[in-house]
């Protein structure tokens, strides 16, 4: 049985808390208007033996096939907004995260804007 938490911190990191004893943060650095450098890394506490080590090798190596598949998702949906075949993408109340971090990004730009 797994668990975790995860917390996003505006504008480009997040925290991954799991339950076995570790935990994973992402940063997602943005390079040009139509790419990012994704960075993940993982800390573990200290094994107490060979099979907390092969869990946390596990880990590691699954987590870089995770991150892969996650990130196509994302790559599908910039590809769908950069065709510009859709030019709305509503936000249900569910994503109210998301739609106040888009306003915050919008005021923060218009303010620098001036």
């Amino acid at each position: 049985m797994w668990g975790l938490d995860s917390f996003q911190f505006f504008p480009n990191f997040t925290i991954l808390i799991w339950k076995p004893n570790w935990y994973l943060t992402y940063h997602y650095w943005p390079l040009t208007t139509d790419s990012h450098l994704f960075e993940g890394t993982l800390y573990f506490a200290p094994p107490k033996n060979a099979a907390e080590r092969l869990a946390q090798e596990t880990a590691a190596v699954t987590f870089k096939e995770y991150s892969l598949q996650d990130g196509n998702t994302l790559e599908a949906t910039h590809t769908m907004l950069k065709s510009r075949v859709v030019d709305k993408f509503p936000l249900c109340d569910q994503e109210i995260l998301c739609r106040h971090l888009h306003k915050v990004v919008c005021d923060w730009v218009n303010a620098y804007q001036g």
